[in-house]
């Protein structure tokens, strides 16, 4: 179709030219021009065709090349230039120029393209394009009644917390008693045989286990020591964290333990206020 419009511009440029009264070089120059165009048209390559419609436009003003460099520019998709020149040809030809119709219609429907507009007049056309508002989204209506504020929970006390600590404590202090037993059981085992041995009537013969009775009495009596002396920390240390590490509000007490050995007997000695 471009190429047609172009075909009968350049039919109707010959009466165009006469009544502006070129020189017969400016005709020759600016139909040499519109013919080359018409084949750069033809060929697809609008821009150059553009570009010889604007130089034959400067040596003859013929509005109808305004119509032909519009539809150039709206075959390169470019519709912001194709109206204006649309609008331009309109402008200078007017609504009854030999081009106005299909002009006005081109025009018509880029405005409605760029404008994002269902139609619009043909006299509006060549007008600053409007587009219209979005519309608002609706208010929601407000609720009257006050909203009472929630709540908020605040921490719940659920009395003192108990250290893991104290668990290791008692722990700590069951054991260490349980090894203090183990030591005293030695010990009585010890004490048995020193008494066997003291008591042994002197009359009469020393059995031949003497020796090793003796030196079991020996290994009882350290392994004794060692158990009871060992246990008896092992009590005292986890007694104390198990009281350190009682919970604040409980009554604080200050108890001090200690393993107690005599000759006659052994156990722990517990002094302070619970």
């Amino acid at each position: 179709m471009g190429s047609t419009r172009a075909l009968a511009l350049a039919l109707l440029f010959a009466p165009a030219i006469a009544a502006a009264q070129p020189t017969a070089q400016q005709k020759q120059q600016a139909s040499d021009l519109v013919k080359k165009a018409i084949a750069k048209s033809q060929a697809g390559d609008h821009e150059s065709a553009v570009d010889l419609y604007l130089d034959a436009y400067e040596i003859i003003p013929q509005p109808l090349l305004l119509s032909n460099i519009g539809s150039e520019y709206q075959q390169m998709k470019k519709p912001v230039e194709a109206l204006k020149y649309f609008c331009k040809y309109l402008d200078a030809d007017g609504p009854q120029g030999q081009n106005a119709g299909y002009a006005t219609a081109q025009a018509k429907t880029l405005y409605i393209e760029l404008g994002g507009v269902n139609d619009v007049k043909d006299e509006d056309v060549c007008k600053p394009i409007v587009k219209p508002q979005p519309e608002a989204a609706p208010t929601p209506p407000v609720d009257p009644t006050p909203i009472e504020p929630t709540p908020v929970p605040g921490p719940v006390d659920s009395g003192p917390k108990t250290s893991p600590m104290r668990y290791v404590g008692l722990g700590l202090g069951v054991a260490g008693a349980a090894v203090f037993g183990v030591g005293v059981y030695y010990g009585l085992h010890a004490k048995s045989i020193s008494d066997d041995i003291s008591n042994h009537p002197m009359n009469e013969p020393w059995e031949g286990n003497i020796k090793e009775l003796e030196q079991e009495g020996k290994d009882s009596n350290k392994k004794g020591i060692i158990f009871m002396v060992g246990g008896g920390a092992a009590f005292v240390a986890g007694t104390a964290l198990f009281f350190l590490t009682a919970p604040k509000k409980q009554t604080e007490t200050g108890v001090v333990f200690a393993p107690v050995a005599t000759p006659e007997s052994m156990g722990i000695a517990a002094s302070g206020r619970f």
